[in-house]
């Protein structure tokens, strides 16, 4: 442990979408607020950056950018340096330190950001720690900057917090590494739900929670479940932290928790559009979707954009298909509310139109008659986002080498993960067959279907050639690899 933090095991590299700053900049375009410029030179800090995958991604897709990324883990700081040389990135540093030292640092010594993120480290580190992070957030985000912060809340953690405790006591009295303590605990508190434990019939949600901890990975459950400080917050108390600093409430990085349509219960809406203070509107908003984790953004400074502003501002945001949307129709959303189903006549020319080629929302506004509104496109574009049915598009597409540089050193790990894809500005999720056939391509970019099925171990040849089909030609436009 390093103040209560676990330090025998590494976290698993695991890449978040919502940090990166194509989709920082398609999110604030929709709340209609100002967003720092992403396609300029910009510099970007990760908090708590593990074994880098998220800070690498935003080196490679943005050679113009300076990013500085921090760890309290050496081995993990070590791995993400080598990442980093091995893909030849030299827009990137990574800092072996805690929250305490940073903020200590001279001030000259860092500098100042235009983004501050953070993801799985507020809820989990020492009040000590995360007041620092937080002296650091006020002190280096610059005017206009816009800062990301993953944290647990209530009232959804707030049943797993009474466990909690539990499981991280009853694993220390056990033998083994974090893994294998976190496991144990866990299976204990499994034996006291089989056994009719009166926690469990009280809150039946445990029972699905526990259920649901059982099948995560082990490292991930380790250092979800064992760290000294682990606490859920209040968005109420979190926003006052984040005043504290200098920064504003402005919305989510999960888009659908923007829109209180697809978001609340119906009975609820009513009742939450008539509340006018933030913290209120915000604190009823997680008592009825009953939330568990917040993706929060905040600025420093800065106004919401004017209507004429944020119609300029939506016009211009460009979104590309995914791999595996639909090409028409009208999808289902899986919401916290649970499914929704999407209106093809409003859905399904849009979907049409991606599948085509990238748009931006001003041409996508057109392909109804009359033109769509803009606050209906908007909703529609932030949904699309959300489903992973599409994806912003770089506005200045970056050169590939560096996305392919650090996308062979990915797929040699053998295992499945993320590859960068730099018109995105984001990484893809892969199998361990589409990482190694990516890292055959990535090696010799003219190796034909037959030969790369044929170089590969048996066990992973049809999946190779599912992608092979369904994917190469998409994943080489999307700049994942060469074509």
């Amino acid at each position: 442990m390093t103040d209560g933090y676990i330090g025998d095991i590494a976290y698993p590299a695991v890449f978040h979408r919502e940090m990166m700053p194509a989709w920082l900049d398609a999110v604030l375009r929709g709340l209609g607020q100002p967003a720092p410029d992403f396609a300029g030179r910009f510099r970007w800090c990760e908090l708590g950056c593990g074994a880098g995958l998220n800070s690498l991604a935003v080196a490679a897709c943005h050679p113009q950018a300076e990013v500085v990324a921090f760890d309290i883990d050496p081995a993990q700081v070590r791995a993400a340096r080598a990442a980093a040389e091995a893909a030849g990135l030299r827009n990137i540093a990574f800092h072996q330190a805690g929250f305490t030292e940073i903020a200590a640092a001279p001030e000259e010594r860092f500098g100042q950001f235009d983004a501050i993120v953070t993801h799985g480290v507020l809820s989990w580190i020492s009040a000590a720690q995360r007041q620092a992070a937080m002296a650091f957030i006020a002190r280096a985000l610059r005017p206009g900057g816009v800062a990301y912060a993953h944290y647990m809340t209530h009232p959804g953690m707030s049943a797993a917090a009474a466990a909690q405790p539990l499981l991280r006591r009853h694993a220390e009295t056990l033998p083994g590494d974090s893994t294998q303590k976190a496991r144990g605990a866990l299976q204990f508190l499994s034996r006291l739900s089989e056994a009719g434990a009166g926690y469990f019939a009280a809150h039946p949600q445990e029972r699905h929670r526990l259920q649901a901890a059982l099948r995560q990975d082990d490292h991930a459950l380790a250092h979800e479940l064992l760290p000294a400080h682990w606490q859920p917050f209040h968005i109420g108390e979190m926003m006052a932290v984040f005043a504290g600093a200098g920064c504003r409430y402005l919305g989510s990085a999960t888009p659908a928790e923007n829109i209180d349509a697809v978001c609340l219960p119906a009975r609820t809406r009513p009742l939450v559009a008539g509340l006018t203070d933030p913290v209120l509107a915000e604190t009823a908003r997680d008592i009825a979707r009953n939330q568990t984790l917040r993706r929060d953004l905040y600025m420093r400074g800065g106004q919401p954009l004017p209507p004429d502003a944020h119609l300029r501002a939506l016009g211009g945001l460009g979104l590309a298909a995914l791999p595996g949307a639909p090409r028409g129709g009208g999808p289902q959303f899986d919401t916290p509310i649970g499914p929704v189903q999407g209106e093809a006549a409003l859905f399904g020319p849009l979907l049409a139109a991606l599948a085509q080629a990238p748009r931006s929302l001003e041409q996508l506004a057109r392909l109804h008659g009359p033109p769509l509104h803009p606050a209906q496109l908007n909703q529609a574009a932030q949904m699309l986002l959300w489903s992973g049915c599409a994806h912003p598009v770089a506005r200045h597409l970056p050169a590939p080498a560096p996305a392919w540089a650090l996308n062979r050193h990915l797929a040699r790990a053998g295992e499945a993960g993320w590859l960068v894809a730099p018109a995105l500005g984001t990484a893809l999720p892969a199998t361990a067959a589409e990482m190694a056939a990516a890292a055959l391509v990535l090696d010799d970019p003219a190796i034909p279907g037959t030969a790369l099925a044929a170089a590969l171990a048996p066990a992973l040849r049809q999946e190779a050639e599912r992608w092979q089909r369904d994917k190469r030609a998409a994943w080489a436009l999307l700049g994942v690899l060469p074509g």
